[in-house]
C-alpha cells in the first residue's frame, strides 16, 4: 500500500522531490538539490530521491552499455520507496515516477495524497506525443497530460510547457525557470580587452553536442579573418568536432570546471534546432553566461528569444549570417560585449536566481 499514515510530529514538515537522475544531472541539480539546499531546516525536512543514479549516468555519458537488470533493480528502488511515503508529505516529482510506463503509480499517489505537484523543465511529453513507435504513441501519448490534470499544481519550467499544462487542465501553474545561485558567481564584470584570439564558450552535454552543427559554417567562414579559440564544456567526448582553422579546446563537465571556463570566454553561446522539442528547453545556458556577464547570441527558439532582448542584452541569430556577423560585432567592439554582459547580469539579478524566486516556490508548494 502506497503513503503511510500521517506522522505524529506536527512540528516537522517533509518536502520529498523525486528527480529523475542525481546530483551530476543539471535538472535534478538545479530543480531539486538546488532548492533543497535552501529550504531544509529543523522545521521543515527536505528529501531527493532519484530514480537513476550517477553511475547509470556517467555509463550514459559515454555510450556504455547498461544491464537491463541494473535498470530494473533502479525501477524496484523507487517503487519500495514510494511505499515508505507519508499522506502529510509535499511531493514533487521532477518529469515522471518511471520514465516508459503507462501512468498507473502516479494515479495511485495522486488518489492518496492531494499534495503532489509535478515539474517539467523539458518538452518530455513529445517523447510520447511525437514517437514513432506506435505502441508508444498509443498507450503513453495521454500520460504527462494525465499528470499535470490529476496533481496539486505544475511547475513549468517556460511559456511553452505552461501553456501545454493550462491546456492539458491543470488546476494550477507556476511557472518557474531554471534558476543559478548568485552566491557561486562573481560580484564584479571581468575587464574586456581585445584579446588576440576571440574565444567562443560552449556549455552543454553529450546529448545537446549535436547543435554545435548550426554554428560550424559561420565560425569556419569568420576564422578566415579572425583568430577563434572554442570552449566546449561537456560535450561528447564520443563526437569527433573539427572546424577549420579553430582551435577547439574540450573540456569534461564538472562544477569546477565549468566556473573556470566561464571566466576565459569572451562570449557565450546556444544554438538549438526549431523543433517542438527545442522550444520547451529553458534557456539555462544562457543565464550562466549572463550571471557571468557575458553577451549571448543564440538560436531564435523558445526561451531563447524570451531571454535576449537582441541587440541589448544579446543577441538572436536566425541564420548564418547573423551568427557570422554578430560573432564578429562582438570581437571588434571590446566595450559592446562589457554593455551586454552588464545588461544581461541585471536581468538574470532581478528574474533568474534562486534568491529571487524561492519564496514563489514556496508559496506555491505550501498548504
Amino acid at each position: 500500500m502506497f503513503l503511510n499514515k500521517s506522522t505524529n510530529d506536527k512540528r516537522v514538515k517533509n518536502i520529498i522531490f523525486l528527480t529523475k537522475y542525481g546530483n551530476l544531472a543539471a535538472s535534478s541539480r538545479l530543480r531539486a538539490y538546488q532548492y533543497k539546499d535552501k529550504i531544509d531546516s529543523p522545521i521543515l525536512n527536505v528529501k531527493v530521491q532519484s530514480l537513476f543514479s550517477n553511475k547509470y549516468l556517467k555509463k550514459k555519458f559515454k555510450s556504455e552499455s547498461i544491464s537491463i537488470f541494473y535498470i530494473f533493480y533502479l525501477y524496484l528502488k523507487r517503487l519500495f520507496f514510494l511505499l515508505k511515503l507519508n499522506k502529510d508529505e509535499v511531493i514533487i516529482i521532477h518529469c515522471e515516477l518511471f520514465p516508459y510506463v503507462p501512468p498507473i503509480f502516479e494515479w495511485v499517489l495522486f488518489k492518496l495524497n492531494k499534495n503532489i505537484y509535478v515539474d517539467y523543465d523539458d518538452a518530455i511529453f513529445h517523447n510520447y506525443d511525437l514517437s514513432d513507435n506506435l505502441y508508444i504513441k498509443l498507450f503513453l501519448s495521454q500520460k504527462i497530460k494525465f499528470s499535470m490534470k490529476m496533481s496539486a499544481g505544475v511547475i513549468a519550467g517556460n511559456d511553452y510547457i505552461l501553456n501545454y499544462a493550462q491546456n492539458a487542465g491543470a488546476k494550477k501553474v507556476l511557472k518557474l525557470p531554471t534558476v543559478i545561485d548568485l552566491d557561486n558567481y562573481a560580484i564584479n564584470p571581468p575587464s574586456y580587452k581585445k584579446n588576440n584570439n576571440f574565444t567562443i564558450g560552449w556549455i552543454g552535454s553529450p546529448s545537446t553536442t549535436k547543435y554545435l552543427e548550426i554554428i560550424k559554417e559561420p565560425l569556419a567562414r569568420l576564422a578566415l579573418k579572425i583568430p577563434i579559440v572554442l570552449y566546449l564544456v561537456g560535450a561528447d567526448i564520443n563526437q569527433e568536432i573539427s572546424i577549420d582553422n579553430i582551435e577547439i579546446v574540450s573540456i569534461p563537465w564538472s562544477e569546477l570546471n565549468e566556473q573556470k571556463a566561464l571566466k576565459i570566454f569572451d562570449v557565450g553561446v546556444m544554438p538549438l534546432y526549431d523543433n517542438p522539442w527545442e522550444k520547451g528547453k529553458c534557456a539555462f545556458k544562457l543565464i550562466q553566461y549572463m550571471a557571468s556577464f557575458l553577451p549571448v547570441v543564440a538560436s531564435n527558439v523558445g526561451m531563447n528569444a524570451e531571454i535576449i532582448n537582441n541587440y541589448n542584452n544579446g543577441f538572436v541569430a536566425k541564420n548564418s549570417d547573423d551568427w557570422f556577423n554578430f560573432f564578429y560585432m562582438l570581437y571588434s567592439q571590446p566595450k559592446l560585449r562589457s554593455e551586454m554582459g552588464l545588461k544581461g547580469r541585471d536581468m538574470v539579478e532581478r528574474n533568474f536566481t534562486i534568491q529571487s524566486r524561492l519564496a514563489e516556490f514556496k508559496n506555491f508548494v505550501r498548504n
